[in-house]
């Protein structure tokens, strides 16, 4: 590795393994976050704001390809951020939510990010394990800060 390349590497600290620094495992560095929503503009947007961030970010547009592709994740490691939407077509948040809660538990830090701003809609949410629910319109700085945390808050509760 050059000195260049030293200088501008950056290495995510939760994808590393505590004795040499290398990361554990590269597929998994490239799925950092999962987000699952149908508005084209605003799924761009946030993945754009992300990956400026340095996140890795895969993207669905339907609950069934969605539920699908979390499904065939690996199940070691740490737990993937999903930001998920409530209205999805073929399935919704919650019920993709809640089905994955059961087939996968503990394996995602899941945060809704909603037109929806009815207290049952975040209740029902929460009460099934979800970390957060964000109404959209969604500040792209403020989810970055946000992402952050609940990693941060993931590694420590591991």
């Amino acid at each position: 590795m050059t000195d260049k390349e030293m200088r501008t590497r950056v290495v995510d600290p939760r994808a590393t393994d505590q004795s040499d620094g290398e990361p554990r495992d590269a597929a998994r560095e490239r799925r950092d976050i999962v987000l699952v929503d149908d508005d084209t503009g605003l799924t761009g947007m946030i993945r754009f704001g992300l990956e400026s961030a340095g996140y890795s970010v895969d993207t669905y547009d339907s609950g069934p390809a969605a539920f699908d592709a979390l499904l065939a994740l690996p199940t070691i490691g740490l737990p993937r951020l999903l930001l998920l939407a409530v209205d999805l077509p073929g399935m919704d948040g919650h019920t993709l939510h809640e089905q994955l809660q059961a087939a996968r538990p503990g394996r995602f830090i899941v945060v809704f990010l909603s037109v929806r701003d009815s207290d049952a809609d975040q209740v029902r949410a929460l009460t099934a394990g979800a970390t957060d629910y964000l109404i959209k319109p969604i500040s792209i700085p403020v989810l970055i800060v946000k992402v952050n945390v609940w990693f941060r808050a993931c590694n420590h509760a591991a």
